[in-house]
């Protein structure tokens, strides 16, 4: 009893100094998580607009909906005012039916579509330029006493990391094989917020030792599923906020779908995945098949609660390192994108960003956004295999990948990558390859397809960081160690000084960096850029994070699929045209639209060096040229059509000449 009630006593001098804020009477008017925490918008923006300041919620996607559907009464005649407004199926099929022509059109800053064609929701548009999508889930101030039971919750799950923290800081061995594999045990069973903060804190090598980071590297998608019950409840009510149900004594549910998968086909921290097939206008015509990703009960309220502790929690850790882990505002930093997960309609709204962006690339592709709510989003569903299942299975009897199939995942893969940070500004953060599908129907006729999932974290890049990052790469293939020194200590945001770093990044890359043509191991370079930076205390912030976890995904994925192929020397023409024609400077506008005009050429550039690689290696290994068949289709084609031709003169010329007889 005695240990029993120290603990207890323990516990509650651990509440006091976290000074958790509670709200036990007078219950406010909602908040949302990032009221809390502060701001960051899908597309980022430099300062809150008014609607965001004035902490008004937005207009919900019935009223918006109703508020454009609605027509003036002065420009619309009886009859008109009369007509039966349309069910949310006629809607539903009406997107369906203009996702080919929606696709070219660029989504508004500051909105999203709910159903395009029929309505928009304005989500904190103010006098800002950029899109503003601040808000999360709205969801009520926590309790003192939930506060306490989550905080107490967390603790016995967190207790075998702290009985072993002593020993572990200790002993390497203790904290390499046990220590780490408790952390992550206990973050897969706290929620969904230090579930992702795991994964997140996996591709932050800059903070935390590496071994750690593959380690939380395990943290996979497989979560719990929620009941069905709750899913097609939930899906119900998001879909009577659309309109009106249709068919009278049907439920929305029932007069929407003509199937709907009972279990998942996925199942993450967030949300979950449906298979459905959406109810033709036409009885004739066959079903669409739609994804439908559905929000885990409870997620909104977990994430605002978790994140109030962790706060708490990163202040005092910050206090004790002297401030130099900045956990705080890495905590604050991530609860920014899990407040932007936790609302599926931004995710809606960066597919809709990424499609226009890839509006001319016919083997990229992106799922379409249907219908989005805060708490489902329906999507187009999306065929293919996934680029993870190829790659465990390339060891094994069961290899499936050919080799035209690896130099098409291999070089599209680097060439969209590059265009997202030389071109668009806007990165989808989590490029790794379970998120990447390939659609082999074409394999006769050569004609492969990516898909990229999951858009519900991007990284909008501003100039500095773009022009930094860049810079970090050409020093890499010019093997300039003071550029790349200079690159990094930009990170931050601010340059700063380090002799010492500087010393250390040359000696870096006198060892494994030597430029373009000496087959340079990006990946293993990167890793010590950020080693170095971890040694010197050096902030980053979050956006490099993700974009070098991205390099580092390609560059994995490349050396499984194509060992000889080099992702640095691959990426040489559209990395030299950067700093040729913008040098560094991307504020020029009249260098800029030079550089854009340029890309589609050093993008044909690209490609032309990685055919003429592929081509050799092919030809080393044994293995036809993909594009061989269509050369010999052609030639034959030509063959035919040029003697068909002369055969039509031969003849016509002598028809001509006996008749002249």
């Amino acid at each position: 009893m005695t240990a029993l009630s120290s603990t207890f006593k323990c516990l509650l001098i651990i509440l006091i100094l976290l000074n958790v804020h509670t709200h036990t009477t007078n219950a406010r008017k909602t908040e949302s998580v990032l009221k809390y925490f502060g701001t960051v918008p899908a597309v980022p923006s430099v300062e809150h607009t008014a609607a965001y300041q004035s902490r008004e919620p937005p207009r919900s996607v019935n009223e918006a909906l109703n508020a454009h559907l609605k027509p003036s009464p002065s420009k619309v005649s009886k009859s008109k005012a009369s007509k039966a407004p349309l069910s949310i199926l006629d809607k539903l099929n009406d997107k369906i039916a203009k996702l080919g022509i929606n696709s070219w059109t660029k989504p508004r800053k500051g909105s999203f579509d709910v159903v395009s064609g029929h309505g928009r929701e304005e989500v904190g548009a103010g006098s800002s330029n950029e899109a503003s999508l601040k808000y999360s889930a709205y969801v009520a101030p926590p309790s003192f006493f939930q506060l306490l039971f989550r905080f107490l919750h967390l603790t016995l799950t967190f207790s075998p990391v702290f009985l072993s923290a002593l020993p572990a800081f200790l002993s390497t061995f203790i904290r390499e094989s046990i220590f780490y594999p408790l952390l992550v045990r206990s973050l897969s069973q706290a929620g969904p917020a230090f579930i992702k903060w795991g994964q997140w804190a996996s591709t932050r090598a800059d903070m935390f030792p590496l071994r750690l980071c593959d380690e939380m590297g395990t943290l996979h998608a497989n979560a719990p599923a929620h009941p069905f019950k709750y899913t097609k409840n939930l899906v119900e009510d998001a879909l009577q906020e659309g309109g009106t149900c249709g068919e009278e004594g049907k439920s929305c549910f029932d007069s929407v779908f003509t199937s709907f998968s009972h279990s998942p086909v996925a199942s993450g921290s967030i949300a979950q995945v449906h298979k459905a097939t959406i109810r033709p206008s036409n009885p004739s015509s066959p079903g669409t098949e739609v994804a439908i990703k559905v929000r885990h009960p409870m997620v909104a309220e977990l994430i605002d609660r978790d994140f109030r502790i962790m706060r708490k929690l990163g202040s005092i850790i910050d206090t004790l390192s002297g401030g130099w882990l900045s956990v705080r505002s890495s905590i604050e930093q991530f609860s920014h994108t899990m407040a932007e997960q936790a609302r599926l309609d931004v995710e809606g709204y960066h597919l809709d960003l990424l499609n226009y962006n890839f509006r001319g690339w016919p083997r990229v592709n992106f799922p379409r956004t249907i219908y989005a709510t805060q708490t489902i989003v329906i999507e187009s569903f999306e065929t293919g295999e996934v680029v993870g299942d190829l790659l465990k299975g390339l060891s094994s009897s069961d290899n499936r990948v050919s080799p035209q199939l690896a130099s098409f995942i291999v070089t599209l893969g680097e060439s969209l990558y590059l265009k997202m940070l030389l071109v668009d500004n806007l990165m989808h953060a989590d490029l790794h390859p379970g998120n990447i599908l390939v659609d082999m129907t074409g394999l006769e006729e050569d004609k492969f397809k990516l898909t990229l999932v999951d858009a519900g974290m991007v990284a909008q890049l501003n100039e500095a960081e773009s022009m930094n990052f860049i810079g970090l790469l050409s020093a890499l293939g010019a093997s300039d160690a003071d550029k790349a020194a200079e690159a990094v200590l930009s990170f931050g945001g601010v340059p700063t000084k380090n002799d010492e770093f500087v010393v250390d990044m040359r000696e870096l890359f006198k060892e494994r960096c030597r430029g373009y043509g000496h087959n340079v191991d990006v990946g293993e370079v990167l890793r010590g850029v950020l080693n170095l930076v971890r040694k010197h205390q050096i902030r980053i912030s979050a956006n490099y994070a993700t974009l070098v976890v991205n390099v580092l995904c390609i560059e994995s994925m490349a050396k499984k699929l194509v060992p000889d192929y080099n992702v640095l020397d691959a990426g040489k023409p559209l990395l030299s045209s950067y700093r040729k024609l913008l040098c560094y400077k991307p504020k020029s506008r009249t260098r800029r639209l030079i550089f854009k005009l340029w890309m589609p050429v050093a993008h044909m550039i690209k490609a032309r060096n990685d055919k003429r690689f592929f081509k050799m290696l092919h030809e080393r290994m044994g293995v036809e040229w993909r594009g061989e068949k269509r050369r010999r289709r052609r030639r034959r084609l030509k063959k035919f059509v040029g003697g068909a031709i002369a055969a039509g003169l031969t003849v016509s010329l002598g028809i001509e000449s006996a008749m002249k007889r």
